[in-house]
């Protein structure tokens, strides 16, 4: 029998005000698409293989990113890339680094942090 084969994942990231984050990922040469029906809508923000899900939440307090509780990683999302291209590509955007740039020639890793707190991680 044939694997099925699986895509994504995709994470939903719960955004405090959809509008300024679709504006934010958008810097960060993401695609944007209206997804849903009357009753249940957010947005896909595209860039390659990775889609993050915007969902505005009805309560700002409600917005709490992994990264930023005891226990938590110091990351929300992990994104494998060409670290040092994509390094120079978000230097050339203005794009604050919180965490990084950790080059080496084993495995290299930055991290960004967006408009609500969560911070994701590129590395390879």
């Amino acid at each position: 029998m044939e694997k099925v084969k699986l895509s994504g994942p995709t994470m939903v990231l719960l955004v405090r005000n959809l509008e300024e984050s679709i504006e934010f990922y958008k810097r960060l040469g993401f695609t944007y698409e209206l997804i849903g029906g009357p009753d249940v809508q957010h947005v896909h923000m595209n860039r390659d293989s990775v889609t993050f899900i915007l969902h505005p939440a009805k309560n700002k307090s409600d917005v709490i990113p992994f990264s930023s509780v005891e226990g938590g990683l110091y990351f929300d999302a992990f994104c494998y890339t060409d670290v040092r291209m994509l390094l120079e590509e978000f230097k050339t955007k203005g794009i604050e680094i919180v965490d990084g740039p950790h080059l080496n020639d084993f495995f290299s890793e930055f991290t960004i942090k967006d408009i609500d707190g969560y911070r994701i991680a590129f590395g390879g």
